[in-house]
């Protein structure tokens, strides 16, 4: 059965600190805060941000601050609450993207 839900991902670098802590520990412990069913961060093996820097595995040099994917599924009204919360977190060092989706339930459940 399919039900509505929302989709919340956040881009940021993994080096990005806030209060001398890793940003993406402060996002989790967030949206653990706020109750979300669950969150899954991934680490990239490539990417840019708006300043054109490319960050790569590659390359020695560049391998400061590797992108990270964080992705959470849950209700709309939630995902909107902490969302905006996030946004102002991250500042300029990062994106937060909200997108409709929906989850398919077993029947059996």
């Amino acid at each position: 059965m399919m039900q509505p839900a929302a989709k919340l991902t956040i881009f940021i670098g993994s080096d990005e600190r806030r209060a001398h802590r890793r940003l993406y520990e402060s996002v989790m412990e967030r949206l653990s805060d706020a109750h979300v069913a669950g969150a899954t961060v991934t680490k990239g093996s490539m990417g840019y941000g708006y300043n054109r820097r490319i960050h790569s595995t590659m390359n020695e040099i560049t391998m400061e601050n590797l992108p990270l994917v964080i992705e959470v599924v849950d209700e709309r009204e939630k995902l909107e609450m902490v969302a905006i919360k996030i946004a102002e977190m991250l500042g300029k060092h990062g994106l937060v993207q909200l997108n409709r989706t929906s989850v398919v339930k077993s029947r059996t459940e």
